[in-house]
């Protein structure tokens, strides 16, 4: 059932080889993204970067399963050709994972960044309620954001990750660029991952950081299940965004598989 197509950038006009799509992770958008994708267009390649449902400029859902976000990368992917390079990060590696899985056609290399096919257990409530207990009203500029979320956030790293969502418009107008009600109560499918009776056989790269707990050794053996030709590739000194911390080793490695 087609919903509303995502919102999308292009990079680069390549019509030489497969394109790259780019799934950003929860609580981001395809912004956070365009550094990758313009260092990978600069190699010839074209590169669609996506805002997911519920998230930066895209359309707004009371679903927000992963078979669901699927199909909206899937609608990307058709309206480029049919076939394409995946890259996800967290959340959208899941929406990934589940496309190369239900749709096996449609993806050529994938590269998983910082998450496995597992679920995770830590919350993110606690985050949804501090962006939701923001009062927008005596909002006039980041910084007002940054002292309202300091209340109950400590890490200045995600508080300016998080303030990315705030959207400020002509005559003082904002509003949250992220669909909060819908993102917390789709939680519990969010941080899951579906029990699929399938495996992937294209070539698939998991990227984690050396500093971060979601693709521990213990989740290797579930990714070999659905994905069998699948390698793994640590950067070291990162955490859970691997692009915005180690950016030049990052996109070392993304390139060198996709080139390859």
């Amino acid at each position: 059932l087609m919903v509303e197509q995502l919102k999308f950038e292009i990079f680069g006009d390549s019509k030489e080889q497969k394109p790259v799509v780019i799934a950003h992770g929860l609580f981001g958008s395809g912004r956070n993204w365009r550094s990758v994708a313009k260092k990978i267009s600069d190699l010839g390649r074209k590169v669609i970067v996506v805002d997911m449902r519920n998230h930066g400029s895209s359309f707004w859902h009371k679903s927000h399963c992963y078979e669901d976000l699927a199909v909206d990368l899937l609608d990307i992917v058709t309206a480029f050709g049919g076939s394409a390079d995946i890259i996800g990060h967290s959340m959208g590696g899941k929406a990934a994972m589940v496309l190369a899985l239900l749709y096996p056609e449609c993806v050529n290399k994938l590269v998983v960044v910082d998450i496995a096919p597992v679920k995770y257990f830590h919350d993110q409530s606690d985050y949804i309620s501090a962006m939701e207990n923001v009062n927008l009203s005596l909002v006039n500029n980041r910084n007002d954001l940054d002292r309202q979320l300091a209340v109950t956030i400590d890490d200045l790293t995600l508080r300016a990750f998080f303030s990315q969502s705030v959207k400020f418009s002509q005559g003082n107008e904002k509003k949250w660029l992220l669909n909060l009600s819908s993102i917390k109560r789709n939680l519990p499918y969010i941080m899951n991952f579906p029990k699929l009776n399938a495996e992937a056989l294209c070539q698939s790269l998991f990227m984690r950081g050396s500093l971060s707990h979601y693709v521990s050794d213990e989740y290797l053996s579930s990714i070999e299940k659905y994905f069998p030709n699948y390698q793994v590739a640590t950067i070291e000194g990162a955490g859970h965004w691997i692009h915005a911390e180690k950016l030049s080793e990052f996109n070392h490695e993304v390139i060198r598989f996709l080139l390859d």
